[in-house]
């Protein structure tokens, strides 16, 4: 597929591309035609990627917590395709003690609180600020901030730290909208609840079943669902969807 007829080819850097909810947002990108970077903290594997879109997709070494490598990155973006017109923060950790749980209100501790926030949050942040002066000279460009159920309502398995970190993705994302909007930037996000990911997978088929059962749906979601949430976030039609968030949960939350 290529870019839309009247558009320019625009590049998107997606973080956390290796697997989930980031490659399958990664493929969705391709398939509206844009050229792809995929980053994650060991490079993707681009033979995950359908062979017929793989020609625009490249894929890079990026540890989201590393400053001059977030440096790195964007200005490799500059100097090969003139800039990062799309941003897709999706990296994210969620962090388990060593009963496979998180850690609850009295058992967190600041320094769990902290690593989540460099990658949940901070990165995000710095990435943004990276990316949004280019955006801003080219009058137009797309962020999404992959939050979670967990920032919207209650969660029935993540912890204070985790919950902290998606609920504050919201309140930054708000505040990016709000700046950037007048130089044709829209900034939104997406909170996927229960998805077939790694990162669900660590809780257990048990633990998962029983999600499933709480859902309107009945089941837990597909990453390619979140990425298409995500693809019209970045589209050229997103122009008037700017602060927004996109619950993709099956029925678990509902506003």
């Amino acid at each position: 597929m290529s870019a839309p007829e009247n558009f320019p080819i625009r590049t998107a850097l997606v973080t956390g591309a290796a697997r989930g909810i980031g490659l399958a947002t990664a493929i969705e990108l391709l398939r509206d035609g844009r050229q792809v970077v995929l980053a994650d903290l060991a490079a993707p594997d681009l033979d995950r990627v359908p062979q017929e879109l793989r020609a625009r997709a490249s894929a890079v070494v990026l540890d989201v917590c590393d400053e001059a490598a977030r440096q790195r990155v964007v200005a490799d973006m500059v100097q090969r395709h003139g800039g990062v017109d799309i941003l897709v923060n999706n990296a994210g950790i969620s962090l388990k003690n060593a009963s496979g749980q998180s850690n609850g209100i009295l058992e967190v501790g600041l320094g769990e609180v902290q690593q989540i926030l460099d990658v949940n949050l901070l990165s995000m942040l710095r990435l943004c600020q990276l990316a949004l002066p280019g955006m801003k000279q080219r009058l137009w460009g797309r962020i999404v901030n992959v939050s979670s159920l967990a920032g919207r309502g209650k969660s029935i398995v993540a912890g204070p730290a985790y919950m902290l970190s998606k609920s504050a993705v919201l309140g930054l994302s708000r505040s990016i909208a709000s700046e950037m909007g007048q130089y044709g930037i829209t900034t939104n996000c997406v909170a996927p609840g229960r998805i077939l990911t790694p990162m669900a997978q660590q809780a257990g088929d048990e633990v998962n079943r029983r999600y499933a059962e709480q859902i309107p749906v009945r089941r837990l979601g597909e990453a390619a669902e979140v990425g298409a949430a995500i693809r019209y976030l970045c589209s050229e039609s997103a122009g008037f969807t700017n602060g927004a968030v996109i619950d993709v949960n099956g029925g678990f939350f509902m506003n």
